[in-house]
């Protein structure tokens, strides 16, 4: 039964970007209306807000920018749902924390979201645990630090849809074993997202045999990092790790090839979108890192339950942004509303009516939690009271910077 029901509700979402493509103006795949007798009150009833805060500007932005383009592009598709009409209310945080948590607290305070999905960053996603869950508003995060929602018994209201940097590292030291590489440099960023990436690098690492030889930091406004390289350099790495996002992350990598380090040079999945490959150039070729699967959505075989909403989620985007724009971030945005249209429904055809605003937000973060085998762009998700990261192995692969674009690694 799950299984036709998550095969259903895919070709749903597949048939809803398809639609979009022929330029015909889309419906939800779902059928609007409530179960019972609640039908409600059609498109003209109380409308459903959900607030979204994006990085648009700022050293976050080019992981805001197509967040804020899926949200954009897809809103239409999204308008209706369980017969109410839906608001999607973007705003820019400036890849700034501070206010990340003005904006959030704007939109529940004066616009009355139902849900919030925020942020482009771990440091944002962190800096608004305390007003989301104060005010009892579900939030849907769009940043990978897995302590955004662990443990979730303390983040009751919070879940995510990137892939935490605990299973991303899990990937790529697999990679790294799997090579013979045995010791390890580490530089990442002096804040949450870096921390995160560094606990996990340090848990797995361990488990694996790997001996991390240094660690280094760097701020994200940092120009010049061959200080912390030097450094990592006297310690006789077999491979380099740079947990970081474009343009941190583009500067330690340039520094390296102007260092004339030869090592394999690994990235996390902070990269994986095509202003690191504009701003690397040459630099960043053979650079190794785990990822989400559309940016090799096409070398997928037929049978991976995503290909298919991958390859439509991908056409629908490059046609109105342009070719090989299509990135793991708009997807993470597009996970965020394809998760949130199952909950509302759900949430509506429990019999709680939008115009009560508090008991339609807790409805709908129960409804979030209940999510299963969701097929999305970032993986397959599954919800639950001890997991609000919900993806599993299956939503990574390895990928291999290639003539200046993305191949899957051997």
């Amino acid at each position: 039964m799950r299984r036709i029901a998550r095969t259903a509700a895919m070709l749903g979402m597949v048939a809803l970007l398809a639609t979009a493509c022929a330029g015909t103006g889309g419906q939800p795949a779902e059928e609007t209306g409530g179960g019972g007798g609640n039908a409600g009150p059609g498109p003209a009833g109380t409308p459903i807000k959900i607030g979204v805060v994006v990085s648009i500007t700022g050293n976050a932005s080019s992981l805001g920018e197509p967040e804020r383009n899926t949200v954009e592009l897809f809103k239409d598709e999204f308008s209706e749902i369980g017969g109410y009409p839906v608001q999607w209310i973007v705003r820019d945080d400036a890849s700034d924390p501070t206010q990340s948590v003005v904006q959030v607290n704007r939109l529940i305070a004066e616009e009355g979201v139902a849900a919030v999905v925020c942020c482009t960053t771990t440091p944002s996603s962190m800096a608004i645990l305390e007003p989301v869950q104060q005010q009892q508003v579900p939030n849907i995060s769009l940043a990978a630090g897995a302590q955004i929602v662990t443990p979730a018994s303390e983040r009751k209201w919070v879940f995510k849809t990137p892939q935490n940097d605990a299973l991303m590292v899990g990937v790529l030291v697999d990679h790294m074993v799997a090579s013979g590489i045995k010791r390890v440099a580490f530089l990442g960023f002096n804040d949450a997202y870096g921390d995160g990436g560094r606990k996990a690098f340090r848990e797995v690492a361990s488990q694996k045999g790997i001996e991390i030889t240094a660690e280094e930091s760097f701020a994200r406004t940092d120009r010049d990092v061959s200080g912390q390289i030097s450094r990592m350099r006297a310690t006789n790495p077999d491979a380099y790790l740079i947990w970081a996002i474009p343009p941190g992350a583009n500067v330690a990598q340039q520094n390296m090839k102007d260092m004339n380090i030869t090592a394999p040079i690994y990235q996390s999945h902070g990269v994986a979108n095509r202003n690191f490959l504009e701003l690397g150039g040459t630099a960043v070729e053979g650079t190794l890192l785990p990822a989400g699967k559309l940016l090799v959505a096409e070398d997928l075989p037929d049978s991976d339950p995503q290909k298919e909403i991958l390859l439509a989620y991908k056409r629908r985007y490059e046609e109105r942004y342009g070719e090989g724009s299509a990135n793991t971030f708009g997807g993470h945005a597009y996970d965020a509303m394809l998760i949130l249209r199952e909950a509302i429904q759900r949430a509506v055809e429990a019999g709680t009516n939008p115009s009560d605003l508090a008991a339609f937000r807790s409805a709908l973060r129960d409804a979030i939690e209940q999510t299963r085998e969701l097929v999305g762009i970032s993986g397959i998700f599954t919800y639950s009271p001890e997991d609000h990261h919900g993806l599993d192995r299956r939503a990574a692969v390895m990928i291999k910077v290639e003539n200046n674009d993305w191949a899957l690694a051997d």
